[in-house]
């Protein structure tokens, strides 16, 4: 079934680490690249951020999917354990490359990349960032698979999509980037979106996303073995999500499809969006599998 939606962007947790952190450092200047799941509205021709605003611009809690604030304010204002700056490059809608999977928004994985290395890989005095302090976070796929589930075949294509992310994610090591964070993409399938599709288009997707997610995986191990300096963290959230759906109320949502836009009284911010609560209760879960990096 043809899936194509404005807003769409696109745990357990799992833990990969090449070498362990040689010790904290007081400031991490944080980048993140995706799509609506992380983004916050974030311009790098705006405020930039500092101490008094780690967020730098907008503020904390605007610019999201959720109602309120995902888990990059959460993780930069809140569940942290020293000062975090978010340098936050994500836009809703993005696919990895339009070239493969046109996504809602001419700002792609790829152009995302492209803005941090026009902006900010020269490190610049509103981000003096280095090699031991700066952290490079992926939360990509959701569109790409909503958008090629359809007409594409998982062992064929999503390979070819996993290939394009790591050229990305080793220009940010060509860089000098050292530090990684790779979230898997969340079971999507299970929103309230596709389940009202019915159950033959929720396993079509679910089947695709489970090739995507494996494909992540191997590619997150061999960027590993390739790059030996680099501490690499792959955070499961489709584990987490399930985790929560299956149990909603012990989580404090009163099911698993339920639908509110205040970002707390339900799971869902909006029929694919999970909303403010939910993304809290992942930040939470993140920090003990973030700690390598250096900030959490």
């Amino acid at each position: 079934m043809k899936f194509r939606n404005s807003w769409l962007m696109a745990s357990v947790v799992s833990t990969a680490v090449a070498r362990p952190l040689a010790r904290a450092v007081d400031t991490t200047y944080f980048f993140t690249f995706g799509n609506s799941y992380t983004q916050t509205g974030f311009s790098a021709t705006g405020e930039q951020p500092s101490a008094s605003n780690p967020m730098g611009n907008p503020a904390l809690g605007t610019g999201t999917t959720t109602g309120g604030a995902n888990w990059v304010g959460y993780l930069t204002t809140a569940e942290n354990a020293s000062l975090v700056l978010s340098y936050n490059i994500a836009v809703g809608g993005a696919s990895i490359d339009n070239s493969l999977v046109q996504g809602s928004t001419d700002v792609d994985l790829a152009s995302q990349v492209d803005i941090f290395d026009e902006t900010y890989s020269s490190k610049p005095g509103s981000a003096p960032w280095t090699s031991e302090n700066a952290v490079f976070g992926f939360w990509i796929g959701i569109n790409d698979i909503g958008n090629a589930f359809y007409n594409t075949e998982a062992d064929t294509f999503t390979p070819k999509l996993i290939a394009r992310l790591a050229e990305l994610v080793q220009r940010i090591y060509s860089a000098g980037g050292r530090k990684f964070l790779f979230l898997n993409v969340p079971p999507t399938s299970r929103s309230p979106m596709f389940l009202d599709q019915g159950n033959a288009t929720v396993e079509q997707h679910a089947a695709y996303l489970a090739v995507y997610n494996k494909n992540l995986d191997s590619m997150v191990n061999e960027f590993k073995e390739n790059n030996t300096e680099a501490t690499v963290v792959y955070y499961d959230t489709w584990s987490f999500m399930t985790k929560i759906l299956d149990s909603p109320t012990e989580y404090g949502f009163p099911d698993a499809t339920c639908i509110n836009d205040d970002g707390t009284s339900c799971l869902w911010w909006n029929d694919y969006h999970p909303s403010a609560k939910y993304q809290k209760l992942q930040a939470e879960d993140m920090k003990e599998a973030l700690e390598p990096l250096g900030a959490w």
